[in-house]
C-alpha cells in the first residue's frame, strides 16, 4: 500500500467513521462537513470532498448524482455484502426535498430483464433513478380542505 494511502488522519478516521454509522442514508458532502463540525470535528469543505472522491475510488463510498448541475450525494459501501446489494437496485429522487431512496422491487427488475433479453441493453439499475414526489412531500403539497 502506498504511504499516502495508508496515511490516517483524525479527520479521515472520523469521516469514515460517521459514514459508517449512517450507511442507510445518502449524504451530500456539506451534511457530512455539518455533522462533523457538529461532533467536534471541523474539516474543511475542499478536504470533505477530497476525502469522498478518495473512499469513492476506493470503493468503500458510492456517489450518486442528485441534478443535472453536478450535485452529488454519497453512500457508504465498504462491505461486499452492502456493495453488492447497492447494485441490485433502483432509486427513487423527491424532487421537492431531495431525498433519494432505494427500490427493491421485482415488477422493475422484470422490466430491466426483458430490457436485456428483447432489446439487448443492459440497464444499470444501481444508476437508474426515478423522480417525483415523495409521500410526505405530497401530502405537504396537497390543500387542506
Amino acid at each position: 500500500m502506498a504511504r499516502s494511502s495508508a496515511y490516517q488522519t483524525k479527520q479521515k478516521s472520523q469521516l469514515l467513521q460517521f459514514l459508517e454509522e449512517n450507511a442507510d442514508r445518502h449524504l451530500t458532502a456539506a451534511e457530512v462537513q455539518i455533522a462533523l463540525a457538529g461532533q467536534g470535528t471541523p474539516i474543511g469543505s475542499a478536504t470533505v470532498y477530497r476525502q469522498l472522491e478518495k473512499l469513492e475510488a476506493q470503493g468503500i463510498v458510492r456517489r450518486y448524482l442528485l441534478d443535472d448541475r453536478g450535485g452529488s450525494c454519497w453512500q457508504y459501501i465498504g462491505n461486499a455484502e452492502q456493495a453488492a446489494h447497492c447494485r441490485t437496485h433502483f432509486h427513487l429522487k423527491c424532487t421537492v426535498c431531495g431525498q433519494l431512496m432505494h427500490l427493491d422491487c421485482d415488477h422493475l427488475n422484470e422490466i430491466a430483464d426483458h430490457v436485456a433479453a428483447e432489446h439487448n441493453f443492459r440497464i444499470d439499475v444501481s444508476r437508474t433513478i426515478f423522480y417525483g414526489v415523495c409521500g410526505t412531500c405530497a401530502e405537504k403539497e396537497e390543500p387542506k380542505s
